[in-house]
């Protein structure tokens, strides 16, 4: 059975970073989505180097390290609401 794997959107005000495509057609990775109204580009580049970048453990990234421990990246969901 193939699973199916989903465009990413955030709703206003947020910030996701979870499994999925950028675009139809594109191979599935982690991707990084806001959703406007304050949450914007320059957001989503700062979660994607916290967990893609700033080594964390013997050189590697937060989703490096996971990955070498076992975890299966595509079950990583992360999302945060801006302040009211």
């Amino acid at each position: 059975m193939l699973k199916r794997i989903r465009i990413p959107t955030a709703k206003p005000g947020e910030l996701k970073a979870c499994y999925g495509r950028a675009e139809r057609g594109d191979t599935p990775d982690l991707c990084y989505v806001w959703g406007g109204e304050g949450a914007s580009s320059p957001d989503g580049r700062v979660l994607c180097e916290a967990l893609e970048n700033v080594h964390v453990f013997d050189g590697k990234g937060l989703r490096q390290e996971l990955e070498a421990r076992g975890y299966d990246i595509t079950t990583l969901r992360f999302s945060i609401q801006q302040k009211t």
